[in-house]
């Protein structure tokens, strides 16, 4: 019940329902690499040893999905997933092959293939979305302060921003040196006559 109180019904059920489908796009990325692993394996050993590396991290970072939501969680799933999405790009585009591995040059509609891309772009979009939120969140917690682009352009700095009136800024003393000897006398004088009154 303590756990709850952090967090609004709303934030708590949407964190719940990213992580359950980014845990299940977790699950399917490795079974993806599994069903296409043991061709690897034997005439290309590095290619297969990234498949078992693809696979135990999407395994590893599931389960730390499901047990608790986390930045490092998010972090590492994405970078998975780029990770992957960057080696089917690389052993597809390279005419030299990626890791020895020569025999995909080209073959960009392996089915597999596609659809670890489409899994690995809902994870990453998935951990882009669970940062910007945390990140909107965290705005809006934070205390507001006045920012120059507001002062410069006149608009408000975040959609949160928005609704909340301008405080005025009184820059007076802070730019004119006489005015800073004359507030700095003035509060002399104050504490002089409270301490002799």
């Amino acid at each position: 019940m303590v756990g709850c109180l952090g967090q609004s019904r709303p934030t708590q059920e949407a964190d719940v329902v990213a992580r359950t489908v980014a845990a299940v796009a977790l699950a399917a990325l490795a079974v993806i690499h599994v069903v296409d692993l043991p061709g690897t394996l034997g005439p290309i050993p590095l290619v297969g040893i990234g498949y078992l590396g693809i696979i135990a991290l999407a395994m590893l970072a599931g389960v730390a999905m499901i047990v608790r939501s986390h930045w490092f969680t998010w972090a590492a799933a994405g970078g998975l997933a780029v990770a992957a999405m960057g080696g089917y790009v690389l052993t597809r585009s390279l005419s030299g092959g990626f890791l020895g591995d020569h025999g995909d040059v080209g073959n960009w509609r392996c089915p597999l293939g596609i659809a670890a891309l489409s899994v690995e772009t809902l994870i990453i979009l998935l951990a882009a979305g669970w940062g910007a939120g945390r990140a909107l969140a965290r705005g809006a917690r934070a205390p507001r302060r006045f920012g120059v682009l507001r002062v410069v352009l006149g608009g408000a700095e975040s959609p949160a921003d928005q609704d909340r009136p301008l405080r005025p800024v009184r820059l007076g003393p802070l730019l004119d040196p006489a005015r800073q000897r004359a507030s700095g006398k003035q509060r002399r004088m104050a504490s002089q006559k409270s301490y002799q009154g």
